[in-house]
């Protein structure tokens, strides 16, 4: 069924792919931080808040299901410590270039970040800034990567990186078109172009030294 979906002040139609209330970890499989869980309908991963000889201070959490060509991807996710890193990021048409499936290939990856550089993916990340606000709070650094070569394609330093608040996150993959909208905001809204988009993929909420929440997770087809 034709959803309208909005994404800043764009208007979309597509059709829901995949919407879960995180009742389970059925169609999850996770890499380093082993203290991944549900609760009351929020997806929680949990480092440790130091590194270690483990990779337990990082985890990225797939999706079992892959998604191809033009994608619409949002949730709503927090930082749960005092002490956290704040580091929101996540991966979207994530595959191996030699053609292996990323599931089949889970245990020759630790969790570590170079391991994702190899693959084909688009890799974006929010965390604290070293720039402050006005009243004194961080902003956000959000950078927008591809792989690959975690080659940096855009990046800017805006908005609040704050402990204990909901943000929502919508990531659009149209046309080669690459864009991230936090909160629906169309000021928040951050875009490049990819001339050889790539074809499809795994989606991956991917932290390193942070306790996080994520729920409302939903894919549309646009």
């Amino acid at each position: 069924m034709a959803t309208q979906l909005r994404f800043a002040d764009r208007l979309f139609t597509g059709e829901l792919l995949y919407r879960t209330s995180f009742s389970s970890l059925d169609d999850f499989w996770w890499e380093g931080a082993p203290d991944v869980t549900v609760r009351g309908g929020e997806l929680i991963v949990r480092t440790t808040l130091e590194r270690d000889d483990r990779a337990h201070f990082v985890s990225t959490v797939f999706l079992r299901r892959a998604f191809q060509d033009d994608v619409l991807v949002e949730f709503q996710a927090r930082s749960l410590h005092e002490q956290s890193q704040r580091n929101f990021n996540l991966f979207l048409h994530a595959s191996d270039p030699a053609g292996m499936d990323l599931y089949d290939t889970r245990t020759g990856r630790t969790g570590l970040y170079d391991e994702y550089h190899a693959l084909n993916n688009y890799l974006f990340t929010c965390v604290p800034s070293e720039q402050k606000n006005a009243d004194g709070s961080d902003k956000m650094r959000i950078r927008m990567r591809r792989n690959p070569g975690f080659i940096l394609e855009q990046e800017a330093h805006s908005y609040a990186c704050e402990n204990d608040r909901w943000y929502t996150f919508q990531y659009l993959l149209l046309g080669g078109e690459v864009s991230l909208c936090i909160d629906r905001l169309p000021q928040e809204t951050y875009t490049w172009h990819d001339p050889s988009p790539l074809s499809g993929g795994y989606l991956g909420f991917r932290t390193y030294m942070s306790h996080l929440a994520i729920r409302g997770l939903r894919a549309y087809g646009i």
